[in-house]
């Protein structure tokens, strides 16, 4: 009689923790569902076809607007990249102080790897950059 007690007990707090994990992943899915997806991180680019959606659906653009909201975001766009070239010099030095700084921490075997590091990060970078600069289909800059 008490191993049937005990049984019983156990399979009360087997059924409630499955029962507690069932809803905790329901409410996990549901959330999810629920809110859009976002970037854990901002990435320093401008989504304009999401932005643009997501002015559209949520300020009921017309038709008629969207042309003169396209010609607003790439006016914007292209007085970003007028703003990052004049920029750019000032951005230059600090990676090249810094780039000197991290070197002064570093042994000679070290340094060469650095530099060849600091080579493919520079040329990554670049080429970025001039991904940032024409616009794209679906990821254009400001």
């Amino acid at each position: 009689m008490v191993g049937t007690r005990v049984k019983i007990q156990l399979a009360f707090v087997v059924i409630f923790v499955l029962g507690f994990a069932a809803g905790a992943l329901s409410l996990a899915a549901y959330v999810r569902r629920m809110e859009p997806a976002r970037p854990a991180v901002w990435t320093g680019r401008f989504d304009r076809e999401r932005f643009v959606k997501q002015l559209s659906e949520t300020v009921g653009l017309r038709q008629e607007q969207m042309g003169a909201l396209n010609a607003v975001l790439d006016e914007a766009r292209e007085e970003f990249v007028s703003l990052r070239r004049r920029l750019n010099p000032q951005f230059e030095e600090v990676r090249k102080r810094v780039r000197n700084q991290i070197r002064g921490i570093l042994d000679a075997e070290q340094q060469s790897r650095f530099d060849a590091f600091a080579k493919r990060w520079e040329e990554a970078r670049q080429e970025e950059e001039r991904a940032r600069s024409r616009p794209t289909g679906q990821e254009r800059t400001p």
